[in-house]
């Protein structure tokens, strides 16, 4: 049996809404290259692990175009290999929840290519001669759903016992923290021949789990934001071997993250040079491969004069409108701190004496005291903030204390 393997596909994603339209075409071309690959290779199942779109509310388009899709997949599959190919899908978070889940769109009970995995423990199994497949769809309690809808789905399993579910694993995925995951140990329990995971947008290779079977992670199908590798495709697998085959999908747009940073202050043009020289080179990268992309800087450090908002990006959106290929730039400047703010002390020779007359002889105090704090700022002052630390002003405060309780006011 051949396998096709794939996740996180996030049909109508269109984030940065700015370039919401090209988003959309990238996620839906990537989805149309891999019904393309089925069906030049031929395949007998086709395994979603979750993350067919983006959100549940989507335009009508989309959601044809899926279903289109799907039904090409299965009709030409068979037309030109002879297989009748079973598409086997199971909800991901962006899918949405029991009560409001995108997958019913494609829903069809004409459609018997097709099988969306259900959240009862009925719908959550599909049999057939050759495959067992239980599918786990996305769940708030990953560790409680897999006792309810996994442990008992594989009871009684004939033929290939297969895992479909949108989850990440631990000890395999790099899982985020404080995020649901279910283990390798784990896992083994109900002695899958494979499981098929998706939520993780990064490729893994083929790993053995403990006492057996295979575990297998393909990542997303197109560049979902700034930080992913670009490292794009899904996973063909011939059950007689196994065998893993890699299908590699170049993403339809350049997609990259670069950042401007210094590690001493510096004025404002110092980083729009740095944004300038990031985006210059970013072009040549766009013209050497050939393609249109998207670039997002990532400005940090401390100036040492004016606001992040005299960071322009000006410039840099000049340069997008002379570049065609250059179709989106996001200048990020939240992570520039601002220079020191404390005015240095007047040095302007003044007596304060005479703004505390009411005092009487105390203002005398206050002089004295005033021309010891200035002479400490002038000489000990933080370079960053101005002030003196807490270890050269706490004299002062003692001394004011002492100042205070050796003097009475108005006959108290």
């Amino acid at each position: 049996m051949r396998f096709a393997v794939l996740a996180d596909t996030h049909i109508g994603r269109s984030i940065p809404l700015a370039i919401a339209e090209h988003r959309r075409k990238a996620f839906s071309l990537a989805f149309t290259k891999v019904v393309n690959r089925c069906v030049e290779r031929g395949v007998d199942y086709v395994f979603i692990a979750g993350d067919l779109f983006e959100r549940r509310t989507l335009r009508p388009y989309l959601v044809q175009f899926a279903h289109d899709e799907l039904y090409r997949l299965a009709k030409e599959n068979e037309e030109r290999h002879g297989k009748k190919v079973k598409i086997l899908v199971v909800r991901g978070n962006h899918d949405g929840r029991p009560q409001s889940d995108t997958l019913d769109y494609i829903r069809h009970p004409l459609a018997e290519y097709l099988n969306v995995f259900g959240d009862t423990p009925e719908e959550s199994v599909y049999r057939d001669e050759k495959v067992h497949v239980v599918g786990l769809n996305y769940y708030d309690q990953i560790e409680k759903a897999f006792e309810v809808f996994a442990v008992p789905g594989f009871e009684g399993a004939k033929g290939t016992r297969i895992l479909l579910m949108h989850h990440f694993i631990s000890g395999y995925n790099d899982v985020p923290p404080y995020s649901e995951s279910l283990n390798l140990d784990k896992l083994r329990e109900v002695k899958p021949d494979y499981v098929f995971s998706g939520h993780y947008h990064r490729k893994c290779e083929p790993k053995r789990l403990p006492g057996g079977g295979w575990v297998l992670t393909p990542g997303s199908t197109e560049m979902y934001d700034f930080a992913e590798n670009p490292d794009k495709g899904f996973y063909f697998v011939d059950t007689d071997g196994p065998r893993f085959e890699w299908v590699p999908l170049e993403p339809m747009h350049f997609m990259k993250q670069v950042k401007v940073e210094a590690n001493r202050q510096r004025p404002p043009e110092w980083y729009m040079a740095g944004i300038r020289d990031a985006v210059e080179g970013f072009v040549e990268e766009l013209k050497q491969a050939g393609k249109q992309g998207y670039l997002r800087v990532c400005v940090s450090g401390r100036l040492s004069e004016g606001f992040p908002s005299d960071v322009s990006s000006r410039e840099a959106e000049e340069m997008m409108e002379r570049e065609p290929s250059l179709l989106w730039i996001d200048i990020e400047t939240m992570r520039l701190d601002l220079p020191p703010m404390a005015a240095r002390p007047d040095r302007a020779s003044r007596n304060v004496a005479e703004f505390f007359g009411e005092f009487g002889e105390f203002s005398a105090d206050i002089r004295e005291m005033h021309q010891k704090v200035k002479d400490a700022l002038e000489n000990d002052a933080s370079e960053q903030t101005g002030l003196l630390t807490p270890t050269s002003r706490s004299p002062f405060v003692s001394e004011w204390v002492e100042r205070f309780k050796s003097r009475r006011f108005r006959g108290e």
